[in-house]
């Protein structure tokens, strides 16, 4: 933004950072007849490095806040204008801690969360809280009719190449999974979509799940570091590679995720969360604009973190119409990938909202790259659809902005929530 633009507060709306695989359907050792890497954690824990590369994203922010003049030069913040809310896993909470630690060095700042680790925060997950009622049938038709005429029976026509690479670089041939050794093809095996009767979730199964699991266990291995040959077994070639290998797991995030009602029903919370965060620090109301389970922010906030997941980050965009591609990194929404929301006057006063995608490349992920101002995380600032009046075209007015997010948010959701 130009230099006379001053930046009020911003909202972080971070994915953790890198992690060990998740338990997975079917399990990865099913998908190739070779071993995969072992990791020093448990499944779905946010490792030593992935918490050295959280907190080096965090530094970046600070650095940056700390030059718009939002955070202090050589002093911790003000009690309450820096606030987190993790999600309640592990690998959320420690992101969380370490970004805040990132943001404001020395200063023993930790993120807030959901005191029962044993239920879900409906803020990042209110369709498994009970909170937001998701309709099978809606959500298998929704899904159906963005991939019309052929529907879900034709993505694997659609990747069929993302597939066959894949097939290529698990050995899938020659899998557990397969059967008969050398017997089958992964882009021959069907995809379906599993939608759960009670409305708890929706996930792909068959070729293109498999796919989508096993690309983003391959990019978690690069972040973690891990030597060349132990990679997907060294077998991928060059950055062509990563990015037709990823399009499984973009795929699904985009069908799963972004799909309008899947992402509203998921999503609301989350959203109105922000928005009312970047409401209290325009000061245009006294009062939150929508009612929501969730954190309650200190007086004074400016600066307020929310770390999730992935799945949260294509919610968002899938609610706002946001599209993206990010240079130098295949994985649309990385370990430490985040939505910033950012208000900003401009020297009339007048105010405005800009939306960013903040990440580190594929490279910084696996050089653990010291980041700061001169050697900055990666940015892609977004377009807002008919929203777009600031400068190049890439910021949102203030009552244009509330009025585009409230539009988006489902009543469904948000009835009867106090």
């Amino acid at each position: 933004m130009p230099a006379d633009w001053t930046l009020v507060s911003t909202v972080i709306v971070s994915r953790h950072g890198v992690r060990s695989p998740t338990h997975a359907h079917p399990p990865l050792d099913k998908l190739s007849p070779d071993a995969w890497p072992g990791w020093p954690v448990p499944a779905g824990y946010l490792t030593a490095r992935g918490g050295s590369l959280s907190e080096r994203m965090g530094r970046y922010y600070g650095d940056w806040l700390r030059a718009r003049r939002v955070l202090p030069e050589n002093a911790c913040p003000a009690p309450g204008a820096v606030y987190g809310w993790a999600d309640i896993d592990q690998r959320t909470r420690e992101s969380g801690n370490a970004l805040l630690q990132g943001i404001a060095p020395g200063c023993d700042m930790r993120t807030s969360h959901q005191t029962d680790l044993t239920t879900y925060d409906a803020v990042f997950q209110p369709v498994a809280a009970g909170d937001c009622p998701l309709d099978p049938g809606a959500a298998r038709g929704a899904i159906e009719s963005r991939l019309a005429p052929e529907g879900v029976a034709g993505l694997n026509k659609r990747y069929r190449a993302t597939l066959a690479r894949m097939g290529e670089v698990l050995d899938y041939a020659h899998s557990p999974a397969c059967g008969a050794p050398g017997g089958c093809k992964l882009e021959e095996v069907p995809t379906r979509l599993r939608v759960e009767g009670d409305g708890s979730g929706v996930t792909l199964r068959g070729a293109l799940g498999s796919a989508a699991k096993a690309s983003e266990v391959f990019l978690l291995q690069a972040a973690e570091g891990l030597p060349d040959n132990q990679v997907a077994w060294g077998r991928i070639r060059d950055d062509k590679d990563w990015t037709l290998l990823l399009e499984a797991h973009n795929a699904q995030r985009d069908l799963l995720n972004k799909t309008p009602y899947l992402a509203a029903t998921n999503g609301t919370p989350l959203l109105a969360t922000v928005l009312d965060a970047l409401t209290r620090a325009e000061a245009t109301s006294a009062t939150p604009t929508t009612a929501v389970r969730g954190p309650a922010l200190p007086t004074g906030n400016r600066v307020f973190v929310l770390t999730g997941h992935d799945t949260n980050l294509a919610n968002l965009a899938g609610m706002l119409k946001l599209d993206w591609q990010l240079p130098g990194q295949p994985d649309n929404t990385p370990p430490d990938g985040a939505l910033v929301f950012s208000l900003w006057r401009n020297p009339a006063g007048e105010p405005f909202v800009r939306v960013e995608l903040v990440y580190q490349s594929m490279q910084q992920l696996r050089q653990l790259t010291s980041l700061s101002l001169d050697e900055p995380a990666k940015r892609v600032a977004l377009a807002l659809p008919d929203c777009n009046d600031g400068p190049h075209a890439r910021a949102c007015r203030w009552p244009a902005f509330s009025q585009r997010v409230k539009s988006a948010l489902s009543t469904a959701c948000l009835a009867g929530v106090q």
